[in-house]
């Protein structure tokens, strides 16, 4: 690799870097930011609740399932 190309992805990540920076610092993008977020907790809640809610379900079946087979035995 040429010390220009090294040069030139330096320059760029250091680009790359200040322009992040200033998107952090927008109004509009905290604003995007904190809804993206609030949406991930949500649909994170909402998929414990529906995942406990299954195993719930499951485990009575299992019980169901078990008082069956004792009655039958």
């Amino acid at each position: 690799m040429s010390l220009g190309r090294v040069a030139i992805f330096a320059a760029g990540t250091v680009v790359g870097g200040v322009v992040g920076y200033a998107a952090t610092k927008s109004e509009t993008v905290k604003k995007a930011t904190q809804s993206t977020i609030k949406a991930g907790i949500k649909a994170k809640d909402w998929t414990v609740d529906t995942f406990q809610k299954a195993t719930n379900e499951v485990k009575e079946m299992i019980n169901d399932a078990k008082a069956e087979a004792e009655v039958e035995a």
